[in-house]
């Protein structure tokens, strides 16, 4: 390998270099300055005499060239460290007088930042030039050179780079116009103007920013702004390019818009469709009002005036309207002024006018006829000398103006944010209006329905209720109209969960519509339902400008009451503002009605923001620390005025401790309601938050055990160290028994092997004789104790024999159920088996105090032992919900699958199972639940028939060993997996290699013997695998159940081939008595395919096996009955697959995503990784449409009806 290649030097910031990613040591200063004259001639020939000259200056002496070549064998050492002491150096070359650096252009980050800044220059599309001036300025880590900075030799190539560095800065942000949400870059822009206001294109850019916007009038001031600037600190004028795009913002130039994105190459081709521009989105939903408008024009060119007012909110599209009306124009020929109010010149007499009609009157001869009869309206123009002049003679020298103007051609005068329009010009538009019916002139004006000004209302509402008026109010955008312009923007039809998500966003105001699919295209997001919950916080920071655009200017006072509004949230009442802003309450009711006027609140109580992102806009603009301080006293207020101790300690939350003993109590009687709601995480955080406000408070003991046990539920790890830490602490010895089982259930799942055993033998050591209590809890120990070392294959934890529980209270169940899945594992006695298990569960009782390790198992055993469990899983279910309880839940997920798998089930046990793995990998732990999750997964992929589905799954177990029952029922289900595969022997190997942890006799909960035989019959020694099968077909009838034994017959009767007509008869007899569907279709099929079974009873057979393995998804089962039916003479013609139905789990989060709720609340509630729920939104908004778009269609067309 080239050394060379892994060379890396800094120029740009401190000097600096590495090799494969080492830092390498330069040297001193002189030394390393002599690398920096060579790099700085980029491979160019360095004279010795320039070499010393320029590290030596005036100072070099005779040993100056001496010292050099020291200086030059060194870096050479060090710049190629693998090199042999005497190889020629590849990287500092000696070249007649002098001396050359040799690298590749990526190794000197100067050499990397010109050329990546050359190849964006040379780029068409934005987005790739965006990329590669990130990838440029990234380079810099600082000035370049910066301890060389004040040395001469540098000056000229640092000052070269820096202007390059700005000007890469000033490309990007171009570029990013492009691309980007332009309302979003204004903040950039303004600071990057204040860094160096003389840079015309920083001017140019901050200008097209604002007007693509929509704030042109703010364009406008930029551009003043620019002209003052460059008049004062150069005394020039703006150059020629700033000059122009100040006539085009005049104009309104569809220039200033950014050019739609063209695709390129094959992928573009196959694509649904290249996304529009935003700025160049459809029209949507304006039919009537573009007819108004096209009816207007029509008529005006054939010389009849007309009037049309727009009103409506702030982004509802009234701008848009005024520009398709300029274009309707032109395609007649029509001429357009247009003017603009703008919130900085509303004192600025007679502007609009100015703007409107200034630019029409040219240079030239026509320009003093259009001037002959204008008089006073010279004076407004700034084109006549003299004094005050009447109002109306102001008004009759426009009106006359604007006659003349028509007198030449059909006028369209077009105005928009009329409300911020000066006095003056209103009174003139108004006055105008009144006569319009002498000119060919169409006069549109557009302004907002409420405003900051109110005194500029009525001559706005005199224009629209003129006679002749026609008058326009768009309306929000629908979801349908929502769905179209999301398509257009992003390139593809969106998931109905993500339009809806922008929809309800947007509240369907176009601006913002428009500014939130500028963000959501620049950050490259998929319009699919994984990514809906993107929407909000994408759409906070695209209209944050917006919103701050609102507030400006608006007294401070007003901002703080805003301010307030969004700490409070919605539902806020006017008190609670006032209280919070320091304000009186008249105040606020006053600061509230302008900032609905501003649109900043909606006009309706309880006091809300229009639209959630404004809210959270407002709420992101304070600084962190201004955000704490705010929502403390905004704890303070609420508790003041008899707030929820919730809604108080949502705000403790971001407030700052202070060791308040009050808050440390408010927090733990929130906590104490959010538990009581089935609420753990946030009951969970307000405890955090206590124990920091009061780390050593007398309670710390009880609130340590309160969060463990919360957490406990669903973060394992986190549950057991404050479990622990509350065993140590607690005073109460009785107390600390409750908190012993607490503790060590915990540890079985979330502490290595052996911890938990030992955990609960010392705490009922630790027990004291007599307590009330403590009896029934040393009780519960010793079942702890036996249960992990069962769990994790110790034999000293359990292998004594137990005690007979004694007595009805949790400990003696939790006993019962460990000596029932103990007597499981022996197999004996199934009936004694089967009355401890019930006794286990009886009343519900440990429902209510364990979370999930011992009635799990006795309800696992009832399953086993073929039991009718009822209602048991939603009964369980419901508790474990309203616990808010993690593992619970992932423990019935883990089990319910495995009885559903048991009973033919595997679409659902398949949902339970993968369910309870998501919730698992979340609880964390030692890897026994996923082990168990996997065999079981493994095992119905396996009778579905996918070979590969079950790899996958066995594959993709978190690496480290698998021990105890998890080991073993992964082994076997792995040896299944490999003889599916056709690898016999592997599968016999991984039987003898696994885990051998407990010895299980009974068979049903161990039946390695099934694996074994099948093995061997694969491997032909058909005699031995006769032999093993019958081994434990004679182990099952001694135990007794008929499901287990019926499978172990057909196994028996297949491997005996037509010998085994009576084992499958028996099979069938049995198995038809219990819920086994899938087994007993396989015994059905079994039998049904022998040829000594006649087709009078074999076709009935294969036709019940064949409906239910198509019923049930059984692949292989379904193909083997076809088969066989085949054969006889009854061919089945081959239907397609019915589309699945979705799963109970998905229903669920499909539901409560389309209620408003982002993924990461859905999976919250349903204790799922958001990374599920994104999945499931995924699959239902797109391969399964049937399931996803319809319900989400529904669920919206709801919302809104």
């Amino acid at each position: 390998m080239d050394e060379t290649n892994l060379l890396r030097v800094s120029l740009l910031g401190r000097l600096g270099a590495s090799y494969d990613g080492a830092p390498l040591d330069l040297g001193g200063r002189r030394q390393r300055a002599v690398l920096a004259v060579l790099l700085l001639a980029r491979g160019e020939l360095v004279p010795v005499e320039r070499l010393v000259e320029a590290v030596w200056g005036g100072q070099a002496g005779d040993t100056a060239v001496g010292a050099l070549q020291s200086y030059v064998s060194h870096l050479r050492r060090r710049l190629q460290p693998g090199a042999a002491a005497r190889a020629r150096s590849a990287v500092i070359v000696r070249e007649g007088p002098g001396y050359a650096v040799r690298l590749p252009e990526e190794a000197v980050d100067a050499w990397r930042f010109e050329a990546l800044v050359a190849r964006a220059e040379r780029l068409e599309r934005p987005a790739e030039a965006v990329a590669v001036l990130r990838e440029a300025l990234a380079l810099w880590t600082g000035p370049a050179l910066a301890e060389y900075a004040d040395e001469p030799w540098v000056a000229a190539d640092v000052a070269r780079l820096t202007e390059l560095r700005r000007v890469a800065r000033e490309r990007l942000l171009a570029a990013r116009l492009e691309v980007e949400d332009p309302a979003a870059l204004v903040p950039e822009l303004e600071a990057l103007v204040q860094e160096d206001p003389l840079r015309e294109e920083r001017w140019r850019a901050l200008t097209v920013a604002l007007y693509r916007s929509q704030r042109q009038a703010d364009a406008l001031a930029a551009l003043r702004t620019a002209r003052r600037t460059l008049a004062d600190e150069l005394g020039v004028d703006p150059g020629p390019a700033l000059q122009r795009l100040e006539a085009a913002v005049l104009a309104h130039s569809p220039d200033l818009l950014p050019a739609p994105a063209a695709p390129t190459g094959p992928a573009a081709a196959a694509a649904p469709g290249p996304p529009t521009a935003v700025g160049t989105a459809p029209l949507v939903e304006r039919h009537d009002e573009l007819v108004t408008l096209r009816g207007a024009v029509e008529a005006l060119a054939r010389r009849r005036s007309g009037l049309v007012v727009v009103q409506g909110p702030a982004g509802i599209g009234k701008t848009r309207l005024l520009l398709e009306t300029g274009r309707l124009a032109a395609e007649r020929s029509v001429r357009l002024l247009t003017a603009r109010g703008s919130q900085l010149e509303t004192a600025f007499a007679h502007g609009v006018v100015r703007q409107l009609l200034g630019p029409a009157l040219g240079e030239g001869p026509g320009r003093e006829e259009l001037l002959r009869d204008a008089g006073a309206a010279r004076g407004v123009l700034d084109l006549a000398e003299g004094g005050r002049v009447d109002g109306f003679a102001v008004l009759d020298g426009l009106h006359r103006l604007v006659a003349a103007l028509a007198a030449r051609g059909p006028l369209v005068l077009a105005v928009d944010d009329a409300q911020w329009c000066d006095a003056g010009s209103l009174r003139f538009l108004a006055y105008l209006a009144r006569r319009l019916d002498t000119l060919p002139v169409l006069l549109v004006v557009a302004g907002r329905t409420v405003g900051d000004e109110l005194r500029q209302q009525a001559p706005l509402t005199e224009l629209a209720l003129e006679p002749d008026a026609r008058l326009l109010r768009p309306a929000a955008l629908s979801y349908a109209a929502t769905v179209e312009l999301v398509s257009a923007a992003l390139g593809t039809e969106p998931a109905p969960l993500f339009a809806e998500a922008c929809h309800r966003t947007t509240a369907g105001n176009p601006m913002l519509l428009s500014h939130l699919l500028r963000a959501l295209a620049a950050d490259d997001v998929r319009p699919d339902a994984a990514h809906a919950d993107r929407v909000l916080a994408i759409g906070t920071r695209a209209v944050s400008s917006t919103v701050l655009m609102r507030l400006r200017g608006l007294p401070d006072d007003v901002v703080d009451v805003a301010r307030a509004a969004a700490v409070l949230g919605d539902g806020a009442s006017s008190v609670m503002v006032a209280d919070l802003a320091g304000v009186a309450e008249d105040r606020a009711v006053a600061a509230l009605g302008e900032l609905t006027r501003a649109e900043v609140l909606g006009d309706h109580q309880p006091i809300s923001f229009v639209h959630p992102v404004v809210r959270d806009a407002l709420h992101q603009s304070l600084a962190a620390v201004e955000r704490a301080r705010w929502h403390e006293r905004a704890a303070g207020v609420l508790r003041a005025r008899g707030g929820s101790d919730e809604q108080v300690a949502a705000h403790l939350l971001v407030a700052p401790a202070r060791g308040d003993e009050q808050v440390g109590e408010l927090l733990r009687s929130a906590a104490a309601a959010a538990a009581d709601r089935g609420a753990p995480e946030s009951a969970a955080t307000y405890l955090r938050r206590a124990l920091d406000e009061q780390p050593q408070a007398p309670w710390r003991p009880t609130a340590l055990l309160q969060l463990g046990m919360l957490e406990a539920a669903f973060d394992g790890a986190a549950g057991v160290a404050h479990l622990e830490e509350a065993y140590r602490l607690h005073p109460d010895p009785a107390r600390r028994g409750e908190i012993a089982l607490a503790c060590g259930a915990t540890h079985v799942f979330a502490s290595p092997p052996g911890v938990a055993t030992a955990f609960a033998r010392e705490a009922a050591a630790c027990l004291p004789p007599g307590a009330p209590g403590s009896a029934d809890q040393r009780q519960g120990l010793v079942a702890l104790q036996r249960m992990a070392g069962f769990l994790h294959a110790h034999e000293d934890g359990w292998r004594t024999p137990a005690p007979t529980p004694e007595g009805h209270g949790p400990g003696a169940q939790m006993l019962a159920a460990t000596i029932a899945l103990e007597s499981l594992v022996a197999g004996t006695d199934r009936e004694g088996v089967v009355a401890m298990a019930r006794r286990a569960l009886a009343d519900d009782q440990l429902l209510g105090v364990d979370d999930g390790l011992f009635w799990i198992n006795a309800a696992v055993v009832l399953t086993v032992c073929e039991e009718p469990l009822g209602d048991f899983w939603s009964r369980a279910r419901r508790v474990a919900s309203a616990r808010g309880s993690l593992f619970a839940t992932l423990s019935i997920n883990l089990w319910e699958g495995f009885e559903r798998w048991l009973h033919g089930d595997l679409d659902g046990a398949l949902a339970c199972l993968g369910d309870g793995l998501e919730q698992d990998r979340m609880w964390g732990g030692t890897g026994i639940g996923e082990a168990v999750g996997r065999a079981f997964s493994v095992c119905c992929h396996l009778d579905r028939g996918d070979v590969a589905a079950a790899r996958r799954v066995a594959d993709g177990l978190t690496p480290g060993p698998a021990f105890g029952e998890g080991g073993r029922l992964l082994s076997q289900a792995r040896a299944r997996l490999l003889l599916a595969e056709g690898r016999p022997a592997e599968a016999l190997a991984t039987l003898d290699e696994a885990p051998v942890g407990i010895a299980i006799a009974n068979p049903v909960w161990n039946p390695w013997r099934a694996v074994r035989a099948a093995a061997l019959h694969a491997l032909g020694e058909a005699a031995a695998a006769q032999e093993t099968a019958a081994a434990q077909v004679d182990l099952l009838r001694s135990w007794g159940a008929p499901g287990a034994l019926g499978q172990g017959l057909c196994q028996l009767g297949e491997l005996r081939g037509a010998d085994g007509v009576d084992d499958l008869r028996e099979a069938v007899a049995l198995l038809s008595r219990t819920p086994a569907a899938l087994a007993l279709a396989r015994a059905r099929c079994a039998l049904g395919r022998l040829p000594r079974v006649p087709d009078a009873e074999a076709v009935p057979l294969l036709l019940a096996a064949h409906r239910t393995a198509e019923e049930l998804g059984a692949g292989g089962l379904h193909e083997a009955a076809r088969e066989g039916l085949g054969r006889r003479g009854h061919p089945v013609v081959g239907c397609p697959e019915a589309p699945r139905g979705p799963s109970p789990t998905e229903r669920r989060v499909v539901d409560l995503a389309a209620s408003g709720l982002a993924p990461e609340v859905v999976a919250r509630r349903l204790f799922l990784t958001p990374a599920t729920v994104r999945r499931i939104l995924d699959e239902v908004g797109s391969s399964r449409p049937q399931v996803g778009a319809g319900m989400l269609d529904d669920q919206a067309d709801r919302r809104r009806s």
